[in-house]
């Protein structure tokens, strides 16, 4: 029983490892069967896991759920930007030498931002 708690706590270990590189790496594909495994994995720690390593899984976990809540708030910045900047027809503005603001305009285009694929 200790053997297999060993293992599953091991194998959680490098799961939370890759977990890192892929929200890192923008990879959220991949995060739902990650959560699956660490489920499966979790279940398998039972009851008898070495206090040290619980709280060096914890600290993995929290340190994921940081990176994770990070990156939700990026993509919802990003999407908030993206949908002020298409909906509302909003001009892009720059700035002349001397301070003075101005809407970049294409000419023979409404003030804007054309966005291509």
């Amino acid at each position: 029983m200790l053997f297999d708690v060993n293992i599953a706590a091991d194998a959680l270990d490098d799961l939370l490892d890759n977990e890192r590189g892929m929200i890192l790496e923008g990879r959220i594909d991949g995060l739902a069967d990650t959560t699956r495994q660490k489920e499966r994995l979790i279940a398998r720690l039972g009851e008898h896991p070495s206090v040290p390593r619980l709280l060096q899984l914890r600290e993995k976990i929290q340190r994921n759920q940081s990176l994770l809540s990070a990156a939700a708030r990026g993509l919802k910045a990003a999407r908030a930007r993206l949908d002020h900047l298409s909906g509302t027809g909003a001009p892009m503005r720059a700035y002349s030498a001397n301070g003075a603001a101005f809407d970049l305009v294409t000419p023979g285009k409404k003030p804007g931002i054309n966005h291509r694929a």
